[in-house]
């Protein structure tokens, strides 16, 4: 007869240890509201090709204040999750590219820097398109 395998028992608040597990877990817990926006833009884009009724019935859903302050909740998660994603883009690349150290303050400036002209360049683009 087989001995089933040994589960290493877990306490089921392992991130509340260290601030650091928490910290990590707060960022990951962020994706979840960016997951759940994009499930209520999927029926937008549904609604938006069954016509200008449709869409329109979308649109006045969306201006509901369940729907407004989950939007600014959303938009808020997705900044904290920038931030954090950033933040520790400069330790999952490699200390040296080229034979020169890699310097993590520039490496998070650059991604700021990529992000603001991404975000300029769509805002430019919807003011000049509407």
């Amino acid at each position: 007869m087989r001995q089933p395998p040994y589960h290493r028992p877990r306490d089921p608040l392992w991130y509340m240890r260290r601030s650091v597990y928490r910290r990590y877990m707060v960022r990951e817990a962020t994706s979840v509201f960016i997951g759940l926006w994009m499930l209520n833009l999927i029926p937008g884009v549904l609604q938006l090709s069954r016509g200008e009724a449709a869409w329109t019935a979308w649109l006045a859903w969306q201006q509901h204040p369940l729907m407004l302050t989950f939007s600014g909740l959303t938009l808020i998660m997705a900044m904290v999750h920038t931030t954090t994603w950033f933040a520790i883009a400069p330790k999952a690349m490699p200390k040296f590219i080229a034979g020169k150290a890699v310097v993590h303050q520039q490496v998070v400036i650059g991604h700021w820097l990529v992000f603001g002209l991404v975000s300029l360049f769509l805002l430019v683009a919807v003011y000049w398109g509407a």
